[in-house]
C-alpha cells in the first residue's frame, strides 16, 4: 500500500470516533461486522493509516518510559471520564489489577474477590506469588456476591486465634466469565457502602465498564465514585492494541510508576496505544448506544423469521443469545463469513451475539437480509 493510501483510510478512520464506513484490510469490497469483539478490532491496516493521520495532525506525543507526552493527555482524560483526581496508564489490566489491590491492602494482605473474576482465574496466582496476598473467592459460579457472604468472611476472619483484617475487596463488572452480566449499581453503592463502614479499601475492575454505563444509563464517573479506584481497558472499547488506566486519588497514584516499571510494565514507548485509546475516548458511548439501537431494529428483523428467536440476558449487557432452528449452523457461520458478518463458533441452539459498534456499518435492514439469506444456504 502507498502512503497516499494509507493516509486517504487514516482521514476516514480519524473522521468521526466509530461511524465511518471502513472496509477490513481482507475485504476491501464490503464493510465488516463482527458479534465478536467488545470494540472495533482494526486491522492492522487501519491501526497504521489512523496512527499517521493522529502523527500528521500532531496528535502522538512521544512519551519517555510510558510518562509524558500523550500517555499523560490519557491519563487526563481517563480521569474525568472515571471521575477520579489521578490516573496512570497501565500496558495491561491484567497490571492494572494487582497494581490497585497490591497498593490499597497495605499490611493488611486479605483480598475478597468474586470466584468467577479475571484476577482469581486468569493471573496464575500472580497476586499470591508476587505481592503476599491472599484471595478469597466469594460467590461461587456467580455473577456477584453478597453482603451476607462477607459479613461470614469478616465474622472468621476476626475471630481468628491470629488476629487479621480485610485489606480490600475487588468488584468485576460485567463479568466475562457470566457472559458479561452486571453488578447493577444499585448492588454496587450497598457493596461499597459496606465495605466503608467496615474499613475495606474497594476496587473496581471495569474493563467493560463503558458498556455497562450505556445499559444502565449512568455515567462512568457515578461508578467511579463509589471505589476508592478503578480500572478501565483502553483496548476492550477504545480500540487500542494494548492498555489500561487505572485511577484513583492523588495519593494513590503518587509515585504509582515506580511499581510499574519494577513489574516490568514502564514500556519505554506506549505512544502507539495512547494516540488510539484517546482518539476514541469521547466517542464510544454515544457510538454504542448507536449500536445498541441498531441491533435491536435488527433483533426485531431477524425474528420475523420462525427460525429465530433472540434470548436477553438477566442482568445482561451486550450479549444476547440468536437460536437458530433448522439451519446448519456451521454452514450459517461460513456464509456469513462471505458476507462479512463474523460470529463465534455455535453452541448447542445457536450464537452468542456480542454488540459493538461495528453493526453501524451497515443498515439493520441489511444486516438482517445477510442472516436471512445465509440461513436459506444452510437450510436442513
Amino acid at each position: 500500500m502507498q502512503r497516499r493510501d494509507f493516509v486517504k483510510l487514516g482521514s476516514v478512520l480519524a473522521a468521526a470516533p466509530y461511524g465511518a464506513f471502513v472496509a477490513h484490510a481482507q475485504n476491501d469490497l464490503a464493510p465488516s461486522v463482527d458479534f465478536l469483539n467488545d470494540g472495533l478490532l482494526l486491522s492492522p491496516k487501519e491501526y497504521a493509516a489512523l496512527l499517521m493521520k493522529l502523527a500528521d495532525e500532531g496528535k502522538v506525543k512521544p512519551d519517555f518510559y510510558s510518562n509524558g507526552g500523550v500517555v499523560e493527555e490519557l491519563e487526563h482524560k481517563f480521569a474525568q471520564l472515571l471521575g477520579k483526581e489521578s490516573s496512570v496508564f497501565m500496558p495491561t489490566g491484567t497490571l492494572a489489577n494487582h497494581m490497585a489491590i497490591r497498593r490499597l491492602t497495605g499490611n493488611n494482605q486479605r483480598v475478597i474477590v468474586q470466584e468467577q473474576s479475571h484476577i482469581y482465574n486468569d493471573t496464575g496466582d500472580a497476586a499470591q506469588v508476587l505481592s503476599g496476598l491472599n484471595l478469597i473467592p466469594l460467590g461461587l459460579n456467580s455473577v456477584g456476591f453478597s453482603i451476607a457472604e462477607v459479613e461470614q468472611v469478616l465474622a472468621k476472619t476476626k475471630g481468628g486465634r491470629v488476629e487479621a483484617h480485610i485489606g480490600a475487596m475487588s468488584i468485576e463488572t460485567p463479568v466475562r466469565r457470566q457472559q458479561d452480566r452486571i453488578i447493577p449499581f444499585d448492588k454496587l453503592q450497598a457493596m461499597t457502602d459496606f465495605a466503608k463502614t467496615n474499613d475495606i479499601k474497594t476496587h473496581l475492575d471495569g474493563a467493560r465498564l463503558f458498556v455497562q454505563s450505556v445499559h444502565e444509563n449512568v455515567e462512568p464517573k457515578r461508578y467511579g465514585a463509589l471505589f476508592d479506584t478503578v480500572f478501565t481497558s483502553m483496548w476492550k472499547c477504545f480500540n487500542a492494541s494494548s492498555g489500561a488506566i487505572l485511577a484513583g486519588d492523588k495519593a494513590f497514584t503518587e509515585k504509582l510508576f515506580h511499581e510499574r516499571r519494577m513489574f516490568g510494565g514502564g514500556l519505554p514507548a506506549s505512544w502507539a496505544f495512547a494516540a488510539v485509546a484517546l482518539h476514541y475516548a469521547d466517542g464510544f458511548i454515544d457510538e454504542y448506544k448507536t449500536a445498541w439501537a441498531n441491533a435491536e431494529k435488527f433483533f426485531a428483523s431477524i425474528e420475523e423469521s420462525e427460525k429465530c428467536k433472540i434470548v436477553k440476558l438477566e442482568n445482561g449487557s451486550h450479549n444476547v443469545q440468536l437460536d437458530v432452528l433448522g439451519t446448519n449452523l456451521t454452514k450459517f457461520k461460513e456464509s456469513l463469513a462471505k458476507r462479512s458478518v463474523q460470529l463465534t463458533n455455535p453452541n448447542a441452539t445457536g450464537f452468542m451475539l456480542k454488540v459493538n459498534p461495528s453493526i453501524n456499518r451497515i443498515k439493520p435492514a441489511n444486516l438482517a437480509d445477510s442472516f436471512v439469506e445465509s440461513m436459506k444456504e444452510a437450510a436442513v
